[in-house]
């Protein structure tokens, strides 16, 4: 790209329009995000602010979907005033963001990447308007701006159009050796919980997944049906109280969801006796995310828990709350929240894997997703218990992929020096949901984790 993003995207505007005009993914979520049945237009801008607050003129997208829902769009230069939003953001900033896959690196895989993390740092990263527009037509700007980067980067895009999207060779497409069942559990604070939980393989070694905010068990069918892992281990998933498909407690109002602490253990906890989970006394937990940092959680209370092992992915001792895109209100969450935390997926995971993930975070409770976040941002600080996890009893192996904005490989591995006899991996090409976007590329560290853990316990 030219030092402009005015001169690299202006020059091509053609060619963007016609990209964008052939996309069908595109032309869905502009029909879905209409405020009525009728036609309807969104404009946004891609606005470079430069340090001195001066704004270069702007490159408008405009998405018009008419009266039979046919949509067409319109790239070309523009002005401050012919916008209904503005994504600003330094010029450096869209030349990182334009960049082929390969050459892509944190947070700039991502707009809503470069808000949350660059965003506080730097003025000139904002967004400019009607934030509410915004956030109603955030999958719109989204994949006209990955399209965009795909046509500058001559890409054809997998997603363009509605042929089926390619299945990752080592998917299992004709049988599935995972078995679903319900059981019924009594928490203190959620009643009496129908829950569901998954299994899979008859290896020596049992483990436990345990899914990330706002999602559920389904994030680990591709490991479990792993015959690699099938033969080494035998599996366990559950889906929270109130997520996936576990029922509500009888003592949880809807939308009061708030997880703590102390009632996610008591899950875990629950699960691991009523599955009789340490039977064979070599237990492993492993999760991301939120369920990252209560591995960390349930290491401190190994003993109690029967706990001999536990990987934490993308988790840390704490994470400060400096994340304005998440109390953003007003728009549909089954739209929002995948469409924010989607954007922490590394570039070069494959499609098929992205929009799972992306469909599985639009299919929640309401508050679910942002009753998960008041643990991972604000109910979990374990700085001052990481001395207290004995790793000769129950080992900890921490896995980071290092496209994560949110738990960086840097505070992972920070955290990972507090705990004596603990081991980090960063991992290479993966994001914040390594143990779903990727299952083969995620697979050897996995591995190598639990071997590591099994031989400093001794072989379990």
């Amino acid at each position: 790209m030219s030092d402009s993003i005015l001169d690299s995207l202006s020059s091509r505007c053609e060619e963007l329009a016609t990209a964008l005009d052939q996309d069908q993914e595109l032309a869905v979520a502009a029909r879905a995000c209409l405020p009525s049945v009728t036609a309807g237009t969104v404009t946004f801008g891609i606005a470079s602010l430069e340090v001195d607050g001066a704004s270069q003129e702007c490159v408008m997208i405009r998405i018009m979907v008419d009266d039979e829902g046919s949509m067409r769009s319109k790239v070309e230069a523009g002005g401050e005033n012919d916008s209904d939003f503005f994504l600003h953001a330094r010029t450096e900033d869209w030349k990182s963001f334009f960049a082929t896959d390969h050459e892509l690196v944190r947070p700039y895989q991502s707009y809503w990447g470069m808000l949350r993390v660059l965003g506080p740092l730097h003025k000139e990263v904002r967004i400019v308007g009607d934030t509410n527009s915004f956030a109603r037509h955030t999958r719109v700007w989204r994949i006209a701006l990955d399209r965009i980067r795909n046509v500058l980067n001559s890409k054809e895009p997998s997603a363009a159009t509605n042929e089926d999207i390619p299945l990752p060779e080592d998917e299992e497409t004709e049988e599935d050796t995972i078995t679903g069942k319900y059981t019924w559990i009594n928490h203190t604070e959620y009643g009496k919980v129908k829950l569901f939980y998954e299994t899979s393989g008859t290896g020596p070694q049992t483990i436990l997944f345990l899914h990330t905010a706002g999602s559920d068990s389904r994030q680990y069918h591709s490991l479990m049906n792993n015959p690699v892992l099938r033969q080494k281990c035998t599996m366990f998933a559950f889906d929270l109280p109130a997520h996936g498909r576990s029922s509500i407690g009888t003592k949880q109002i809807p939308e009061a969801y708030a997880l703590t602490e102390q009632s996610y253990l008591e899950s875990i906890s629950l699960v691991i006796k009523k599955l009789n989970l340490t039977a064979h006394d070599n237990l492993i937990l492993c999760g991301a995310s939120m369920a990252g940092h209560v591995c960390l959680a349930a290491a401190i209370h190994a003993r109690d828990l029967g706990v001999r092992g536990v990987i934490p992915c993308e988790g840390c001792a704490h994470l400060p709350f400096s994340q304005p895109i998440y109390e953003m209100k007003g728009s549909d969450s089954s739209i929002l929240d995948p469409e924010r935390v989607c954007g922490m997926i590394a570039p070069t995971s494959p499609e098929y894997y992205k929009r799972q993930i992306w469909w599985q975070y639009s299919s929640q409770g309401t508050g679910v997703f942002a009753g998960d976040l008041k643990f991972y941002f604000k109910g979990w600080d374990g700085r001052d218990r990481m001395s207290r996890i004995n790793t000769r009893y129950c080992p900890v192996y921490m896995l980071t992929g290092e496209y994560d904005y949110s738990c960086t490989t840097e505070a992972s591995a920070e955290t990972a020096a507090m705990i004596e006899g603990a081991d980090f991996e960063a991992m290479k090409g993966l994001g914040h949901f390594p143990l779903t976007e990727n299952p083969k590329a995620v697979s050897p560290y996995l591995l190598r984790a639990i071997e590591r853990i099994q031989e400093k316990r001794g072989g379990g």
